[in-house]
């Protein structure tokens, strides 16, 4: 039992430093209410950090978020995204090889490196502008649509600059307002 504490704490810790060496930045809304989108993207970048530091071991049995157990993706995805994600996941484990998603999701690239990492929420809540440095010093930003579903935030899209969104390249077809999910119909 302690040994499994302390490996949950040093792992905790190690997260802590990669998401100081990230240099985060938080802007979430005036309102709490309207924070809570932005809060869970933060948590996402603070605990898959990892990923885009080439100085950092990966905790233990970690995996890009594209990649992540089936209860942190729908903790995280609106239904049906969370459901195309694991899908994408099983697919290429069973054929092993890529299907669709070939990059990782936050970061938008196949070898990430971030560094100047801020999060900026809207003043509705409804979206979360993510913005960081990749490596030569080039400034990226995504946008991550929030939508609520059942009292609690969750991504019902990213949108990459110069590209499709999430929900596109898994074959969805794009919304004409991104910000409107009925949590009825997952779509």
């Amino acid at each position: 039992m302690q040994g499994s504490l302390a490996r949950r704490f040093s792992m905790l810790a190690l997260v802590w430093a990669n998401a100081a060496s990230l240099q985060m930045t938080v802007v979430a809304a005036p309102n709490a209410d309207t924070a809570e989108l932005s809060n869970l993207v933060s948590g996402l970048y603070t605990r898959y950090a990892w990923v885009a530091m080439f100085s950092t071991t990966p905790p233990p049995n970690a995996v890009p978020l594209a990649l992540a157990n089936r209860a942190e993706l729908q903790a995280t995805f609106v239904p049906d995204l969370a459901n195309a994600i694991w899908d994408d996941a099983q697919c290429a484990g069973k054929r092993g090889e890529i299907c669709t998603l070939d990059f990782d999701i936050l970061f938008d690239s196949q070898d990430p490196s971030a560094s100047e990492l801020t999060v900026h929420a809207d003043a509705q809540g409804s979206e979360a502008l993510v913005c960081f440095k990749v490596a030569g010093g080039t400034r990226k930003c995504l946008t991550f649509v929030g939508a609520d579903i059942h009292g609690t935030a969750k991504v019902a899209d990213i949108i990459y600059p110069g590209q499709r969104s999430l929900r596109q390249l898994l074959g969805f077809k794009r919304r004409s307002n991104p910000k409107s999910h009925n949590a009825t119909t997952g779509g």
